[in-house]
């Protein structure tokens, strides 16, 4: 029966607390609890003991190999300036805008996946989304049509220059007034639509 007893000691017992105890780990509860369980327990009690004697040994063996080693003076900032290069990723510029790009998804996420009228929702991301790329068409095509105004301006002016300064100066202000007609044109068609 005394086997039997120590055997389901032995199942209850904290091994794994038994280090955090040694490098003084454990809160002052669990301190005493732990120095009870070693008064009734013989194992556990045997346990630290060996442990105590490993962290012991390998307390002495560092302190030799210490004094061996030499630590350069420097030491302290080579290692601050190795970790803090070898730190990837926290320091790009893009980092901010792609958090903010993975919290908007996360958040429409989450409303789409939270909201009963989901066919309202559909409705609203569709008709924003329409809207941008209407904005976004209608200044691509005012970037398309500036490039265009431009490059004829550039080609007139190279081949006309040579021949008459009042020709040029007279095709500059037809080739200005023609762009200020074409932007006016777009902009009202975009203001009907």
């Amino acid at each position: 029966m005394n086997l039997q007893s120590e055997k389901n000691k032995n199942t209850n017992c904290p091994r794994e607390e038994i280090v955090a105890y040694i490098d003084g780990e454990l809160s002052a509860a669990d301190e005493i609890n732990l120095d009870l369980h070693f008064s009734n327990c013989k194992i556990c009690t045997k346990e630290l003991n060996a442990q105590k004697k490993v962290s012991t040994t390998l307390e002495i063996l560092l302190e030799d190999k210490a004094k061996d080693i030499k630590i350069p003076a420097n030491f302290t900032k080579i290692v601050t300036a190795k970790a803090e290069s070898n730190v990837c990723g926290l320091r790009h510029p893009k980092e901010r805008s792609s958090a903010f790009f993975i919290s908007a998804v996360l958040i429409l996420l989450v409303v789409v996946g939270s909201s009963t009228e989901i066919q309202t929702v559909w409705f609203a991301v569709d008709k924003f989304t329409h809207q941008f790329l209407t904005v976004g068409s209608f200044i691509w095509h005012i970037v398309l049509d500036i490039a265009i105004v431009f490059t004829v301006i550039l080609r007139s002016l190279s081949q006309h220059f040579v021949y008459s300064s009042a020709f040029t100066l007279i095709l500059i202000l037809a080739v200005f007034a023609m762009t200020a007609l074409i932007l006016s044109k777009m902009i009202l068609r975009f203001e009907r639509s």
